[in-house]
C-alpha cells in the first residue's frame, strides 16, 4: 500500500521528492529540507495521514561535509485505511529545520526528543527545550561522536 503513496507523492510534489527506497515491502521517500512542511500538510490533508507515529534522527557523521550529518525520519499512517509511510529528509549540523508541531500536535515532544539527543533544532516550535535531560546537562548523548567517558 506504501507504493501507492510514493506513487501520489511524485505526481502531487515533483521534484521535491528526492529519493525512493523500499525494504521488505515498506516504502520511504526522502525530500528535501526545505520541502519538510510542505510534504507534511500534503500528508496530513492530501492523504489523510493523521497518525504521527514517530519523528526521530538518525547520526551519520561520516557524510560530513559532502552531504549532511543529520538524517530526521518520520512515520505517519492514516487512521481511516490503514496506510503508513515512512519520509525522511536531510539536516546539517547547526541548520534548523521547520517544525511540524502545528501539523501533527504529537510532534511537540518528539521533535524536542530530537533536540534534547541529537541537538537539532526546530524552527518555530512553540517550546523547544531538553525533555529526557536536565537543563545544565552539556551535548547530546545520541551523536555518535558523543564522548561517553
Amino acid at each position: 500500500m506504501s507504493k501507492k503513496i510514493i506513487d501520489r507523492l511524485k505526481k502531487e510534489l515533483g521534484d521535491a521528492i528526492v529519493a525512493t527506497t523500499e525494504f521488505r515491502g515498506d516504502h520511504e521517500a526522502r525530500v528535501a529540507k526545505k520541502d519538510w512542511k510542505r510534504l507534511a500538510l500534503f500528508l496530513r490533508d492530501g492523504l489523510a495521514m493523521n497518525h504521527l507515529i514517530e519523528l526521530t534522527a538518525v547520526d551519520y557523521p561520516e557524510r560530513e561535509p559532502a552531504e549532511p550529518r543529520f538524517e530526521v525520519k518520520l512515520i505517519v499512517r492514516s487512521m481511516t485505511d490503514g496506510s503508513r509511510i515512512r519520509v525522511s529528509t536531510r539536516v546539517r549540523d547547526g541548520e534548523a529545520l521547520a517544525t511540524l508541531t502545528d501539523v501533527w500536535r504529537g510532534a511537540n515532544w518528539a521533535e524536542r526528543e530530537a533536540w534534547d539527543m541529537f541537538g537539532i533544532p526546530f524552527e518555530g516550535h512553540p517550546d523547544l527545550r531538553r525533555i529526557l535531560l536536565y537543563e545544565e546537562f552539556e551535548g547530546h548523548p545520541l551523536r555518535k561522536d558523543y564522548p561517553i567517558a
